[in-house]
């Protein structure tokens, strides 16, 4: 992208940290079978590491073989606490540490003092802000296809479908998701959906190995509409070039200013087209846009909107 404004950004980048392991922390410590992380070394957010925390709090970690998931009788093996590597130290974060915590690290002293000091991605509820009447998740890139990417603990990228792309299709019947192992490309077709008969994809925000789909959108694909930027994401990627991607997406101002302009482009289109304007409820454009303009039609605002980049 030409004429990147420096201001913007500066001071804002998230960190970005280089992955020495790719083992579900659970796994490292010898308690379930070897499982690769699905989160970005994101425990907190892991449905995995929450259902390890509930046991945890019925049985000890250290309390031997009986502990085990899944695992065989003649595997069964529990890596001694001396020995188990903490989350920041799997994700390449600090050269060394271990934990004597469990793995409980909402319960951590040193996990909150890695948090508040300088966490890429923040785990608590999504930070938004409102440009044109979308809503937009603060401290997140934005391709012009309107995917956003997330820079991840461990430098991995998660992907997602915007709220302006979520409100212009309307509610979602399927996600097409990449295969694990295939590579997405930015500015290329990636993650695919429908609505009906209705068939479009997304460009991909970034390009990388795709290391993680979302069960949860594929049971629910209505998580894209209700939930965008946290529950509805897409997928995991290993970016193969995340430095020059980077500097083709929009963030922080230069990311609202471009909603604003995308707003009032589809306000154009529309009263052009329809001779209505583009509805607003309490402020926010309103749900299923593609829907109540059979005029323009799907195709349509799918190639002016979604495929562009």
């Amino acid at each position: 992208m030409k004429n990147r404004s420096k201001a913007a950004t500066a001071g804002l980048q998230p960190v970005v940290f280089d992955m020495t392991s790719n083992q579900c922390v659970w796994a490292s410590a010898g308690v379930i079978s070897p499982r690769v992380c699905i989160n970005a070394f994101n425990c907190l957010n892991c449905p995995i590491d929450q259902k390890m925390q509930k046991m945890v709090e019925q049985k000890d970690l250290t309390a031997g073989p009986a502990y085990h998931l899944h695992v065989p009788v003649e595997e069964r093996t529990v890596t001694p606490a001396a020995e188990r590597k903490c989350r920041h130290m799997l994700s390449g974060r600090v050269s060394a540490k271990y934990c004597t915590h469990n793995y409980d690290c909402a319960n951590c002293a040193y996990h909150q003092m890695m948090t508040e000091t300088d966490s890429p991605v923040p785990e608590s509820e999504v930070d938004d802000t409102y440009a044109g009447g979308f809503r937009l998740a603060k401290r997140y890139y934005y391709h012009r296809g309107h995917a956003w990417a997330r820079i991840e603990y461990g430098g991995r990228i998660r992907i997602g479908l915007d709220d302006f792309a979520t409100r212009l299709v309307g509610r979602l019947d399927n996600f097409r998701l990449p295969e694990l192992g295939s590579t997405v490309v930015q500015g290329e077709p990636g993650p695919g959906f429908s609505k009906g008969e209705f068939k479009a994809e997304s460009l991909s925000p970034a390009e990388g190995i795709v290391v993680a789909t979302n069960p949860g959108i594929l049971k629910n694909a209505e998580l894209a509409n209700t939930d965008p930027y946290g529950k509805g994401w897409l997928i995991i990627v290993e970016p193969t070039r995340l430095k020059k991607d980077l500097k083709n997406l929009l963030f922080d101002a230069e990311g609202n200013a471009w909603m604003e302009d995308e707003s009032r482009r589809l306000a154009s289109l529309i009263q052009g087209e329809s001779g209505h304007r583009l509805a607003a409820t309490g402020g926010r454009a309103v749900k299923d846009i593609a829907s109540q303009l059979p005029e323009i039609g799907w195709d349509r605002l799918v190639r002016m909107f979604l495929l562009t980049g």
